[in-house]
């Protein structure tokens, strides 16, 4: 009886031992596969050169977790919580995968955990029908081959923990953890080759899941230092330049003025300016003032409507002295000006925009829950009756916020002209094979736009203005969507005014949102009594005065700074900075290329670099 017992007693470790260690090369083989999926159709020729080395790395990525987790739960006798924590890791790359193809952000990352704390809640509203698919099915998947595993690797271990048979558990373990360190010694014996590859395409390596390996950076901050260049900003320029908007005020009389239409369009791209997407707007702007290098004031619309309404970039959006204070709507009241904004959303408040986008600064003020194409139809009728010609009143600024242009799309059957076109629950993430019959989904929702519009621009006495709140990634940058990355897709919008006495120009000077407030006030006629206290310039003049650009970013308390120097170096898009205006705080970080990844500098370069900084500082912050 007892001897039984003794036997009875080690059956179920032996059992577990061969179950968990059949469970991490299940495991093991699933992540590798699902890696190799992640290819998404896209074809790496400089992996080929590397097949053996690169694949050889991966799996011991791959594997080394599972190898500790088998071996501690073997000596700890942990083998079920051994076995959990290995669906861990897979689930956990599953989901890394998915977000980071989505966002360019890794789930164990500051970013993410400040996107699902503190902006989760507002986009919600935004999750169509084809992301809940997408991911339902991919977690249905996941939890069946999961289950299949689970049944065959627990058949499996029994047979080979029977009392009749002599396979050893603890042979196979040694074996099976030794090929993985055997198979890792090319890879080692290779390792620029191999690093080169893992840095080309990190997603589809295990160990990116936690960042690593980090792109290789240059410290821009350390050399600076050592060429004793002093970047500081101190609350003392803040506060004069905060006292200066506050106080600026309009000092021409009230007279009659034209009207005036600022039309934000959301997430529009510059190259959907085009006869064939947009030929109303097209047509307009090749008769006014047309933006050709222009950049919002972030990659979210809550940074873009920011610097719109203030003519300031949109590192100040977070000092509520300056967000509750919006310039636009103060400045025209005082030249006799009634405001109206119309809109096809309502969701302000979640964005922090309730503190320039509500009925309090507006003499009219008409929102409503976001109902597609009705919504902003609805927005453009009301626009329309606020701005209809009447003997008795005044000049009017109507604000029209449009959204059909915002994932998922909008279209007016009419309208859809490009194909093939996505459905409108199109899935998210999406992969290089679905994104021309997305991209034609949106050209049809501008073409959509570009009709309902088109009305608007044919007033004699009105001035209008057609801007993107931000850009819009098609993985152009390796993300869908926007607010993730200081990319030219995300960044960059046209920017077009038209009307009475507007100059028929082509602007190839870097613009921004913050240039339109000061442009609409020279052309409306008002003069101010400080314009220095806006970041923006009057761009309808002959000669536009150069300035350094900060376009915010939605995620990180960081900005982008954009020159002149931007347009010589192909590669150098600009330089991301880290910012804050609450407690005063400017460091450099490093120089970023249109997609928004790192760029390796030269020595001379990092100077160049350093002299933006300083533009920017004594431009902006002046002491």
């Amino acid at each position: 009886m007892t001897k039984r017992r003794s036997v009875d007693s080690h059956q179920p470790s032996k059992e577990w031992r061969w179950r968990s260690l059949l469970w991490a090369q299940f495991v093991g083989l699933a992540i590798s596969m699902m890696l190799c999926w992640h290819s998404f159709d896209e074809a790496l020729p400089a992996e080929q050169s590397a097949r053996f080395l690169v694949a050889t790395w991966r799996i011991l990525q791959t594997s080394l977790p599972l190898a500790v987790l088998f071996v501690a739960g073997c000596i700890l006798r942990y083998e079920r919580l051994a076995c959990t924590m290995m669906t861990c890791w897979w689930y956990w790359i599953f989901v890394d995968l998915i977000v980071h193809r989505w966002t360019g952000m890794h789930v164990a990352s500051i970013e993410a955990f400040h996107l699902l704390s503190e902006k989760m809640l507002g986009l919600l509203p935004y999750l169509h029908l084809g992301m809940a698919t997408r991911f339902g099915i991919g977690l249905a998947l996941l939890l069946l081959l999961t289950q299949i595993g689970r049944i065959a690797t627990r058949r499996v271990a029994k047979r080979c923990s029977d009392a009749g048979n002599n396979l050893s558990s603890l042979g196979a373990s040694i074996a099976w953890v030794g090929a993985i360190f055997l198979l890792a010694i090319p890879a080692w014996l290779s390792w620029p080759t191999v690093l080169a590859e893992v840095q080309a395409e990190p997603s589809r390596h295990a160990f990116s899941v936690i960042g690593w390996p980090a792109p290789k950076r240059n410290d821009v901050t350390a050399f600076l230092a050592n060429e004793a260049i002093s970047l500081k900003l101190t609350n003392a320029a803040i506060r004069r330049r905060t006292q200066a908007f506050r106080l600026n005020v309009a000092t021409t009389e009230p007279k009659q003025r034209p009207d005036v239409l600022f039309i934000v369009v959301e997430s529009l791209r510059p190259e959907l300016i085009d006869l064939d997407v947009m030929p109303h707007v097209s047509i307009a702007a090749e008769d006014g003032l047309w933006m050709q290098r222009h950049f919002s004031g972030g990659n979210a619309s809550s940074l873009g409507l920011f610097s719109l309404f203030n003519g300031l970039d949109a590192v100040w959006f977070y000092r509520s002295d300056v967000r509750y204070a919006p310039a636009m709507n103060r400045l025209f009241h005082q030249s006799g000006y009634e405001c109206g904004f119309f809109g096809g959303a309502d969701d302000w408040a979640a964005f922090q925009m309730d503190a320039f986008v509500r009925n309090e600064v507006y003499d009219t003020f008409e929102v409503s829950a976001y109902d597609g194409l009705q919504s902003d139809r609805r927005a453009i009728q009301a626009s329309e009756q606020f701005l209809a010609d009447h003997a008795e009143r005044g000049p009017r600024l109507a604000v029209l916020y449009l959204y059909a242009t915002h994932a998922p799309f909008e279209i007016d059957p009419r309208f859809d002209r490009d194909q093939p076109a996505a459905s409108r629950n199109y899935p998210i993430p999406f992969g290089p094979a679905d994104r021309e019959p997305i991209w034609n989904r949106y050209r049809n929702s501008a073409r959509t736009v570009d009709h309902l519009i088109a009305p608007l621009l044919q007033h004699p006495n009105r001035i209008v203005a057609i801007v993107g709140d931000h850009g819009e990634s098609f993985l152009d940058d390796g993300t869908i969507g926007h607010g993730t990355r200081l990319s030219a897709s995300q960044t960059q919008t046209p920017a077009i005014v038209v009307g009475r006495n507007v100059p028929r120009k082509e602007v190839q000077e870097f613009t921004s949102h913050a240039d339109l407030l000061p442009t609409l006030l020279s052309l409306c006629d008002i003069q101010t009594s400080n314009p220095t206290s806006f970041d923006g310039r009057d761009v309808s003049k002959h000669i536009i005065p150069p300035r350094v650009i900060a376009i915010a970013d939605y995620l990180r308390e960081q900005a982008l700074l954009i020159s002149h120097e931007t347009g010589s170096t192909p590669t150098f898009f600009g330089l991301q900075v880290e910012i804050s205006l609450l407690t005063p705080h400017f460091q450099l970080l490093e120089a970023r290329n249109r997609q928004g990844n790192l760029r390796q500098s030269s020595v001379e370069e990092t100077v160049a670099h350093g002299q933006i900084a300083r533009k920017y500082l004594d431009q902006s912050y002046p002491e």
